[in-house]
C-alpha cells in the first residue's frame, strides 16, 4: 500500500528519509508492534518505525504485528493538554496528534527489553515538552534505546 510505504519509511538504512515535513499536510501513519525487526532479525522486541515525525493533526495507527505487544504513552513524555493513548495486549488502535511535542510510548509487557519509541509532532510550540520528555528516568534496555532515539531526534531538530 503506497500510504503505508509512505509513512514507514526506510528507516534502517536511511535514518530520516521519509519522516514528514512540518510544512505537509496531516495525514495517516503506520506504527506496526513487532518481536523481531524486519531488517535484523536478532534485534528484538521494536516499533517500526520507532521515531516518527509528522504534522499536527496527523493519525498514527499502531498495529499489533506480533503477538503479547500494546502501544500505550509514557508518563511524564507528551506534551500539555494532550491525550495519552494505552491499547491492549494484541490490539491495534489509532490516534490524532493535535498538540505539537514531543510523544514517548513503550509496550508495557517489553519496555526493559528496550520496546520503546517517540513521536515528534511539529507545529507551534513543539519543544515546549522537549526537556520534561527528556528528563524522564528509564530503565534497563530502554535507557539505551531512548539516548539513540534521542540523539536522532536531536539530529532532525
Amino acid at each position: 500500500m503506497h500510504t503505508r510505504r509512505r509513512a514507514l519509511g526506510v528507516f534502517g538504512a536511511l535514518p530520516f528519509a521519509m519522516t514528514a515535513s512540518p510544512l505537509r499536510a496531516a495525514t495517516a501513519y503506520e506504527i506496526t508492534m513487532l518481536s523481531q525487526d524486519r531488517d535484523d532479525p536478532s534485534l528484538g522486541m521494536r516499533f517500526s518505525p520507532d521515531l516518527l515525525q509528522v504534522p499536527a493533526g496527523s493519525t498514527v495507527t499502531f498495529t499489533a504485528g506480533a503477538s503479547g505487544h500494546n502501544a500505550q504513552t509514557t508518563r511524564g513524555m507528551i506534551p500539555e493538554g494532550a491525550d495519552g493513548w494505552r491499547f491492549g495486549i494484541g490490539r491495534s488502535g489509532t490516534v490524532r496528534l493535535s498538540v505539537p511535542g514531543f510523544y514517548g510510548y513503550h509496550c508495557l509487557p517489553h519496555r526493559g527489553f528496550g520496546m520503546v519509541g517517540l513521536i515528534i509532532v511539529g507545529g507551534p510550540g513543539m519543544m515546549a515538552n522537549y526537556e520534561a520528555a527528556r528528563s524522564v528516568k528509564q530503565f534497563g534496555k530502554a535507557a539505551e534505546r531512548w539516548d539513540d532515539l534521542w540523539a536522532r531526534a536531536d539530529a532532525l531538530l
